[in-house]
């Protein structure tokens, strides 16, 4: 869990509110509070129910009841010292508190048997609950969330160690995460576009990895996305996790502004409603708002907030993002779940098209040196072959008709027509691939096989006009020797201006870096 405790997503969800008698009362922030002077309720305004906790929705439609929706609450209390500091849960002794987690307060502490740091997440003890079968069912959730949590062993999920009791009180202790979570990022500063891009594929990949295993998470959200020093997320807080074979059997719940619509009008957890859940998360890293802000505080007030509102993207369009981002995020957040990504494979395939490569610029000389292999390579080949048709094959000699001569010279080309091919397809040269480069969008992705190609005729211009010098290779007639020499010196020049342009350019750039708003990194 986060190590910082300032974090506003932590924060303690009772305040004090001063009655009309005069007493202070202690007001819940979703609960309201109870004046014992003047024995008045004092009700919470609808519109300041955080949409952004954990809840029930089976006890949310059931009862209305305040007593009994504290067991949907997902954090308890704790007034003045906190009495579990220094205290002993099995061989874990609790340092200070850091957090609430979806049941529970979450404590760093030492595991005195491995001496090592660990998170504590302990639930709140039966006998400060209204009723037993609410704590029961409070401890069953938190051994389902154990359970489910501990049997995904993946790298990006955090690491559950142990589950037990102490004096009544259920715990388990996991990995402690040297980080802070997503959500508290996303209110600090923007998040850069291949950031938001390798989460996404990070938070799938454990997702997918769950679901190989019966695993439904079914309460994605930035809050439960710890995100380490190293950029690693590691999702946590499975206590909504359901068995994708046996949801039609269990209640379901989430956060309000994370839900599916078809969640809030009663309907199964699935993978889609993760994507769901997911795809709000990166809507709300890329733009910093959610798609679409619930009201109120019921199911059936969430859903005519669905009914009548629809998810809205920038006009125009970002120039930072890539336009088929608008595309992944539109069929994430779909309504209907059969409109959706059917598949965690499909999903991720989306997100590495739009993924960038790499952000480490490439340096002047093996630009160069890339570019020099390349034009050679083509050059050599194309001077092979001229002099096997005209110093071999001896073909002028077989002909006087200037016309044939310049179409058999045309085989010159060859070369740079099997260069340019190979970059439309493979959208990569010979020596760039020997030295580890890569040309990217501004995005940092690869760009189409038909921008490559239009870009290949710039950066091997030299070659081409080298080339078609070689075509007007007659003697004895003044003007073909006219345009070889155009052709040569042409070339020339076109050399001396790019070489000038990368070697002084600031950015490394050349003139189709320049055309075609392209780079060159290294391909890591």
């Amino acid at each position: 869990m986060s190590l910082d405790q300032s974090n506003p997503d932590f924060d303690l969800t009772q305040s004090t509110l001063r009655c009309d008698c005069g007493n202070e009362v202690l007001m819940h922030q979703r609960l309201g509070g109870f004046c014992d002077v003047c024995n008045k309720t004092i009700s919470v305004d609808a519109q300041t129910f955080d949409s952004s906790a954990t809840v029930s929705l089976n006890e949310f439609i059931a009862d209305s009841n305040p007593t009994k929706a504290a067991a949907a609450d997902d954090s308890f209390e704790v007034v003045g010292v906190d009495p579990l500091i220094g205290q002993y849960f099995g061989h874990f002794k609790i340092i200070n508190r850091i957090g609430r987690g979806g049941m529970g307060h979450v404590y760093r502490a030492v595991d005195v048997s491995l001496r090592r740091f660990v998170a504590v997440k302990v639930l709140k003890s039966g006998s400060d609950w209204s009723n037993q079968s609410s704590a029961d069912h409070e401890v069953e959730l938190l051994l389902q969330e154990a359970v489910a949590q501990a049997r995904v062993n993946h790298p990006n999920v955090v690491t559950i160690f142990y589950v037990g009791k102490q004096e009544d009180e259920p715990f388990l202790a996991m990995e402690l995460v040297r980080g802070q979570p997503l959500s508290e990022r996303i209110k600090s500063d923007a998040i850069e576009f291949p950031k938001i891009v390798r989460y996404g594929v990070q938070i799938a990949n454990a997702l997918m990895f769950a679901q190989k295993l019966d695993i439904i998470h079914g309460d994605i959200k930035p809050s439960n996305l710890l995100v380490q020093d190293d950029n690693t997320v590691k999702l946590s807080d499975f206590g909504m996790a359901r068995r994708e074979s046996k949801v039609a059997d269990s209640i379901h719940g989430g956060t309000p502004n994370y839900l599916a619509p078809e969640l809030i009008s009663g309907g199964e957890t699935s993978i889609q409603s993760d994507i769901y859940a997911l795809g709000v998360t990166l809507y709300e890293m890329t733009f910093g708002a959610l798609p679409i802000k619930l009201t109120g505080r019921k199911p059936k007030d969430w859903t005519e907030d669905h009914y009548k509102n629809v998810v809205a993207y920038p006009t125009p369009w970002p120039e930072h993002l890539p336009e088929n981002w608008k595309s992944v995020l539109a069929r994430m957040l779909h309504k209907d779940p059969s409109q959706r990504y059917q598949s965690y494979d499909e999903l991720i395939a989306d997100f590495k098209s739009v993924e960038a490569l790499s952000t480490i610029q490439a340096k002047r000389v093996p630009r160069l040196l890339a570019g020099l292999f390349d034009c050679l390579s083509v050059l050599l080949v194309a001077a092979a072959i001229q002099y096997l048709l005209f110093s071999v094959l001896r073909l002028r000699d077989y002909t006087e008709n200037l016309a044939i001569v310049f179409f058999v010279s045309l085989g010159n080309l060859l070369p740079i027509l099997l260069y340019s091919a190979t970059v439309f397809f493979f959208r990569q040269s010979v020596g760039r691939n020997l030295l580890y480069l890569r040309v990217v969008n501004r995005y940092g992705m690869r760009p189409p096989g038909r921008r490559m190609l239009t870009r290949s005729f710039v950066r091997m211009g030299v070659v081409w006009l080298l080339i078609a010098s070689m075509v007007f290779d007659a003697q004895g007639i003044g003007w073909a020797e006219t345009m070889r020499t155009f052709f040569a010196s042409a070339a020339i020049l076109f050399l001396i201006l790019q070489v000038t342009i990368l070697m002084f350019n600031r950015d490394h750039r050349t003139i189709q870096d320049m055309v075609y708003k392209t780079d060159v990194v290294l391909d890591t």
